[in-house]
């Protein structure tokens, strides 16, 4: 294995924008970091799962992809819609936050059934790791490694987030309308 592709690979395909990323930035800048450690823990437990399910499964699932993946396209991009729809249409509260925070739950489920982290873990574990790799503890290894990075990733999102919530706050309608906009962008590449 070249293990510099498989790094680059795994680099790129975690920091680039993509749906978890968006959510984890979005509800960092609208609660902080702390009020979105929910959705955040929610979304890496996902990850972490569906890393984990997909690189063990990934040889039989090679057998019926092309009958599941369908569907998950269709409940990944109907996700994708309903989190656009909440972050364009906020109910309005008394408190001072007007929005309601995803849960642990909700990050959970969105995770589970995000197409670009099942793309993820299954081109790095089918193109980089199991090809190279007989050792079960290499191959432990570098499952590790990508969720790893992964979650760095999320992180690095949730802290920019944060960081920058008195700016995003200043123009809160443009920003949900762009994460309203990229999220719908989003569930339209799957097809």
């Amino acid at each position: 294995m070249i293990f510099a592709a498989f790094l680059s690979y795994v680099i790129i395909t975690s920091f680039t924008p993509g749906p978890s990323n968006m959510l984890v930035m979005n509800e960092a800048r609208r609660f902080g970091f702390k009020g979105s450690i929910h959705l955040f823990i929610g979304i890496i437990s996902g990850f972490i799962i569906l890393g984990v399910v997909t690189s063990l499964l990934t040889a039989r699932l090679y057998e019926w992809l092309p009958i599941v993946e369908p569907y998950f396209k269709v409940v990944g991009a109907a996700y994708l819609l309903y989190l656009a729809w909440k972050i364009a249409l906020p109910k309005k509260s008394n408190d001072q936050d007007m929005y309601r925070q995803f849960s642990f739950s909700s990050g959970l489920f969105f995770q589970i059934i995000n197409i670009k982290s099942i793309l993820y873990f299954l081109t790095a574990t089918s193109s980089f790791i199991l090809p190279y790799q007989n050792s079960k503890g290499s191959m432990l290894f570098l499952i590790c490694l990508t969720i790893l990075i992964g979650c760095a990733a999320l992180l690095l999102w949730a802290i920019f987030g944060s960081a920058f919530k008195k700016i995003f706050t200043k123009y809160d309608k443009i920003i949900n309308t762009i994460m309203c906009l990229l999220l719908i962008y989003s569930a339209v590449t799957l097809f």
